[in-house]
């Protein structure tokens, strides 16, 4: 599992920097002075207990884990995460109602190592530990020493106890107070907020002006989450700056909000870069808490009236999106954001994860990924049917075009990205309309004069039905648009989605294939059909054959048989806080691996030979023992085979089974999903995007020697050319905890000595 990182070590460096640059989850064995694999297996199964209790807590459980911490903190009291097993021993014991036990755990903490990362969380909880016996004064001095602290006084924890420690005493029941003014979460996936109105404030900026925005209603704004201290954050700030000059004068702005521990290096950098936006100092955490901010850099973009359209932008990304939202803001009436009684202005740029006609508060609004989701169940199911009358008068029904393909399309003219899709449509129909195909657009516009006017002039000649009372549109479920679903000639849904997908390529296919069955051919019913029909298009074939082509064709490809990275690594915890885990340097072959280390003057290494793992320290070679060593070796055969640059060719040309899911939205744009085999037997998603045909997320599980079964979302971003093959240059890992790798320098085909992966030698 992915484990909390304080470890000064060598070795405890190390191995993170292996984990993260290979988008491994599983295991931080940092190495102790007596026997340093026994000692960092028994803290991972601390690790793999506690976090056993978010998902379903018993007296059975806590009970394991108040036993083995205590035999932990008796055999290793100098072990470098021992401060985060007593906060875990004390939290558990408090839950188990042996709170006196539990404040003596937090107490002896903050008395022994003062300065530990894990007393800022003690102290707290020792606050509120005091707090539920209704011991105020002791809870009083808690939260002071909290607030008081030189190392932890400005942070998130002592804002909470600040918030307690101006309660009404009989108020305190020993829990945490609710963040003023916000929104009960939409999740800690920013992507989650995407169609949502963004949450207003009101601050003052570090030059004295107010800040709200509600003020730049009108224009799009960028709001930046960052601080001086984030690696990635600055790493990010070139591309910020070249963004905003391009676009400052075009009804744009940033709202940069800081998450630095002070004002003055902050004042400082913003001099010295002449980062000329806006800017906010969060030392209360007042803005970030509105946005459930749990990583830096996290970044917002919103659209003229106010909707989130875009989150988690970086790199290209970050202005190509700015790019297209300015020009459709431009493109609006200048009096968008004008209130009005008139709903209709403010739908003009609607985005294709906002909600059609929100039915119940923002902040309860389903997020895209669960639309999606929703959308996504209908394949391979029948299209359900229905009799309507057309705009033209005639009747429709599905049954009356069984036989063909039919394009079911919910749109609406206010629907900005509706409008962005119409001439793919017009050209797709044109292009098949004599070949056993059909589009019945269902509108979902407020009324029929906008409709009928924009049908006449954009010459639209297919069937089109006004849904007024939402019918059809609850028939299907359908809660966002643009959302198309794709009918085969039996009648059955193969392709839906929302947000559009690639009309032309998918109807060519179906198409094609409605053609060649015999006119005769018996109609299959749902229960007649194979198991996994509903995934035969699009071919995952294909798919792969244009994400090779994407990421550099197969003989380039085929033609890397190793590499040499050298990448940064940074840990974020939920708090906002980052740690830098610092650089490392690793030799790849697709079956082996060598990662070397250099930390406080001790040198050292990681091998993996494609059977065992091995760690070099102080000039010994170690062996990772057999148990849990077998599966610590699949472990890293399934991460290396997940290397985009060999797994593409092994998909096309090894005999690997690959079954095509669907799609999926990624960060707002829709992916088609591939299942894949591992080596280890375990179950890998592979998702490439429909724009790019990069891969841009991995989805699996693992489980590595006593600890659970963890569930792992791995994405790539900003994918750079090197010699000619697209490599993702910044990786991030989550498995409810968050790291992220950049990488600095990639050699592929390096000459490599094969002795540095047989370390016996």
């Amino acid at each position: 599992m992915f484990i909390q990182n304080q470890a000064n070590t060598g070795f405890g460096r190390f191995l993170i920097f292996v984990l993260i640059s290979l988008l491994l989850i599983g295991f931080y064995a940092n190495f102790a002075e007596a026997n340093p694999i026994k000692t960092a297996y028994k803290y991972q199964e601390i690790k793999a207990i506690a976090k056993g209790l978010k998902k379903q807590q018993t007296p059975e459980e806590l009970g394991k884990l108040v036993e083995k911490s205590n035999e932990f903190i008796a055999f290793h009291p100098e072990y470098k995460r021992v401060d985060e097993v007593y906060y875990l021993l004390g939290n558990a014991l408090v839950q188990l109602e042996r709170v006196e036990e539990g404040i003596k755990v937090f107490e002896e903490l903050v008395e022994k190592q003062p300065d530990a990362r894990y007393v800022r969380n003690s102290l707290l909880e020792l606050g509120l530990a005091y707090d539920k016996l209704g011991k105020y004064d002791e809870a009083d001095m808690a939260y002071k020493k909290l607030t008081d602290h030189p190392k932890y006084g400005s942070g998130s924890h002592a804002t909470f106890a600040k918030q307690i420690l101006e309660q009404e005493r009989a108020d305190r029941k020993g829990e945490l107070p609710r963040a003023p003014g916000a929104q009960p979460a939409v999740g800690s996936n920013p992507s989650q907020w995407i169609g949502q109105p963004a949450t207003d404030f009101q601050v003052t900026g570090l030059d004295g002006e107010e800040l709200s925005l509600e003020k730049y209603r009108g224009q799009v704004v960028l709001l930046d989450f960052w601080a001086t201290w984030c690696g990635p954050c600055i790493v990010e700030i070139p591309n910020v700056k070249k963004t905003y000059e391009m676009y400052k004068d075009q009804k744009f702005q940033i709202i940069g909000i800081s998450l630095d521990r002070s004002r003055e290096p902050l004042e400082a950098y913003i001099e010295e870069e002449g980062l000329a936006w806006l800017h906010y100092w969060d030392n209360t955490r007042k803005v970030s808490r509105l946005y459930e901010v749990q990583a830096i850099p996290s970044t917002f973009l919103i659209d003229g009236e106010g909707v989130i359209r875009k989150t988690n932008l970086r790199g290209h990304a970050l202005e190509h999106a700015v790019a297209e939202l300015v020009k459709e803001n431009l493109a609006n009436p200048t009096d968008t954001a004008t209130k009005t009684t008139e709903p209709t202005p403010r739908s003009k740029s609607v985005p294709a994860t906002k909600l059609v006609k929100p039915e119940t508060p923002p902040q309860k609004a389903t997020s895209a990924n669960d639309l999606q989701g929703r959308t996504m169940a209908w394949v391979g199911k029948p299209a359900p049917d229905f009799q309507l009358t057309g705009l033209n008068g005639e009747t429709l029904s599905l049954e009356q075009y069984r036989g063909q393909v039919v394009l079911l399309d919910f749109w609406a003219t206010w629907c900005g990205p509706c409008i962005v899709e119409m001439p793919k449509v017009k050209k797709t129909y044109q292009a098949y309309k004599d070949q056993k195909f059909q589009i019945i657009g269902i509108s979902l516009d407020r009324s029929r004069e906008p409709l009928d006017a924009y049908i006449e002039k954009e010459g639209i000649g297919w069937r089109n039905y006004w849904d007024e009372d939402r019918s059809i549109r609850t028939l299907y479920g359908v809660q966002a648009i643009p959302t198309a679903f794709l009918i085969d000639g039996e009648g059955v849904i193969r392709k839906a989605s929302l947000g559009g997908f690639d009309v032309e390529t998918a109807v060519a296919e179906l198409v094609k294939e409605n053609l060649a069955k015999p006119t005769d051919a018996p109609i299959d019913t749902p229960a007649d059909t194979p198991e996994g029909a509903q995934n035969l298009e699009p071919d995952a074939e294909e798919i792969i054959h244009a994400a090779i082509a994407a990421h550099g064709g197969l003989e380039k490809l085929e033609a890397v048989k190793s590499f040499v990275m050298e990448s940064h690594s940074f840990e974020h915890f939920p708090d906002g806080s980052m740690q830098d885990e610092g650089k490392s340097k690793i030799y790849y072959y697709a079956n082996k691996f060598r990662s070397e280390w250099n930390d406080d003057n001790r040198n050292g290494a990681m091998i993996f030979d494609g059977e065992s793992l091995y760690m070099i320290a102080d000039g010994e070679v170690k062996l990772l023992p057999p148990e849990p060593g077998e599966s610590y070796a699949d472990f890293f055969k399934d991460s290396l085979s997940r290397e985009p640059v060999w797994l593409l060719p092994k998909l096309l040309k090894d005999d690997v089974p690959v079954q095509y899911l669907g799609t999926e939205e990624v960060k707002g744009v829709p992916a088609s999903v591939l299942l894949v085999t591992q080596p280890s037997g375990k179950e890998l998603k592979i998702f490439i995007s429909e724009e790019t045909h990069y891969i841009v997320q991995f989805s699996y599980e693992t489980k590595i020697g006593g600890g659970g079964v963890e569930n792992v979302d791995a994405f790539f971003e900003d994918y750079r050319d090197i010699d000619g093959i697209k490599i993702p240059h910044h990786r991030v890992t989550k498995n409810g905890e968050y790291r992220q790798v950049l990488i600095t320098d990639i050699a592929l085909n390096a000459e490599i000595d094969d002795a540095l992966f047989r370390p016996q030698e």
